[in-house]
């Protein structure tokens, strides 16, 4: 039976009245349109739903009108809106073309790259950050009189609450106050989404913020993933009257919140590309160091798409990556994890570079690309940077604003050719520009406390 039956005869036999058809704009932003379950038909997933006009969110489409092709793999019951049912989304013209501008099909476009590659699978674990606040007003109606947010938290450091602490990573009850909330939202993750959890603590920031582990997937449903973590801890918030964020960086003085990108490749179900148990340094093989190379070669144009909000320049100013590789130091912008030797399942390569505010679809499907073209052309990552004296690369920093990536990415785009449609690419980039401008008009807090009696 398939995954169109499946969801068919599920609509059918469990009372469900409502589907909520989800799709992402090319911020990364969701979008839903609930239609009534005498809408969704088994020709539904071939030639898509007609449920609204989708130019309110993409604009004007010079391919037509648009559809909504609902992936029955995503199907999920929502368990605060017990008859409604959500399933994720392509977008399509009418003619059942891919619509140009839908970030999933980047995902999709990268997948059909590696295939062509040789590789069967490029699996993708995340670790995700986000701040959970008790409290987050805002004074939108006077915001040229200054700054108007007040955030409020129990373990916040600036408040007198006992389960305030000055140190954030793995602290427990009663300084992690929020278990129970994490342990929650892991639960909906895994019992009403089948997305599976491998674990969670308390995020290294002091101030509630929270971590999640995801299971490695493939590219277009390990941003499936994230966003569906988004989606359910978001509501499960707004539920008890808090306010969670995947803001990079919400509080100052702490480092913020991050998005780990572990990859590795796949020819066969036995063979990780990146695994060579001879080598002594990491047991990573030398296609896993073309595919560091990669990573560091296209670093500072892959930022405009991991780092892709002025906020997450602010956020990297406070981790100060060097743009290289290791297994021991933490600073560097790829990690190898090696915890576990020989073992070829857990042999990955991590990019540190991203944080939440990534559009998914795109921030993973170009750091595979960024890979891949390493491993095309035999880019040579250097040594580690713990190794004095050794084979270096030539230096290079990452962008310290969303202008830089913008240039950087405008001097570095073949990488991206063949997954970014010219057209998604163009809207993006004056997207950022245009985010860039309303930063650069700001006035910040810091900024009144430092500059006002001048």
């Amino acid at each position: 039976m398939s995954a169109i039956d499946d969801v068919m005869r599920y609509v059918a036999t469990n009372e469900i009245r409502w589907i909520d058809l989800q799709f992402f704009d090319i911020k990364g932003q969701m979008h839903r349109i609930s239609v009534s379950n005498r809408k969704l038909e088994e020709a539904s997933f071939g030639k898509g739903i007609h449920a609204a006009d989708l130019d309110d969110i993409f604009g004007k489409s010079d391919q037509g009108e648009l559809v909504l092709l609902p992936d029955p793999d995503t199907l999920a019951r929502l368990p605060w809106e017990p008859a409604t049912v959500r399933l994720i989304c392509d977008v399509l013209t009418v003619n059942q073309e891919r619509f140009l501008k839908d970030p999933r099909y980047v995902a999709e476009r990268m997948e059909t790259n590696l295939g062509a590659a040789g590789i069967k699978t490029g699996l993708i674990g995340t670790e995700v950050d986000c701040y959970v606040f008790d409290t987050a007003t805002a004074d939108k109606t006077t915001r040229s009189r200054g700054v108007g947010l007040l955030m409020d938290s129990r373990e916040a450091t600036w408040g007198p609450s006992p389960m305030s602490n000055d140190r954030g990573a793995y602290v427990a009850t009663p300084y992690d106050s929020m278990y129970s909330a994490r342990t929650q939202i892991a639960e909906t993750m895994e019992d009403s989404f089948g997305m599976l959890v491998d674990g969670h603590h308390h995020g290294k920031c002091p101030t509630a913020q929270q971590t999640f582990q995801l299971s490695p997937r493939t590219t277009k449903s390990a941003a499936d993933a994230v966003n569906t973590l988004k989606f359910i801890t978001k509501n499960l918030a707004t539920a008890v009257n808090a306010s969670a964020t995947f803001m990079p960086y919400p509080v100052e003085g702490e480092r913020g919140n991050t998005l780990g990108i572990s990859t590795s490749f796949w020819k066969t179900s036995e063979n990780n590309i990146f695994y060579d148990g001879k080598e002594d340094y990491a047991q990573i093989s030398q296609t896993g160091l073309y595919f560091i190379g990669g990573l560091l070669e296209h670093a500072e144009a892959l930022s405009l798409f991991t780092s892709p909000t002025p906020n997450s320049y602010h956020r990297l100013a406070m981790e100060n990556y060097k743009v290289g590789w290791s297994v021991q130091d933490k600073t560097a912008l790829v990690h190898v994890p090696h915890a576990k030797k020989n073992i070829k399942e857990v042999k990955r390569v991590t990019y540190k570079g991203a944080d939440p505010s990534a559009n998914p679809y795109l921030a993973f499907g170009l750091v595979a690309a960024a890979g891949l073209d390493g491993i095309k052309n035999k880019i040579d990552p250097g040594d580690p940077v713990e190794k004095e004296g050794k084979k270096k690369r030539v230096a290079k920093d990452l962008p310290t604003n969303l202008y830089q990536a913008i240039s950087a990415l405008e001097s570095d785009t073949k990488f991206i050719k063949g997954v970014v449609p010219a057209e998604l690419l163009a809207d993006y980039l004056d997207l950022k520009l245009r985010q860039h401008r309303e930063a650069m008009k700001g006035v910040s807090g810091l900024e009144l406390q430092k500059y006002f009696n001048v």
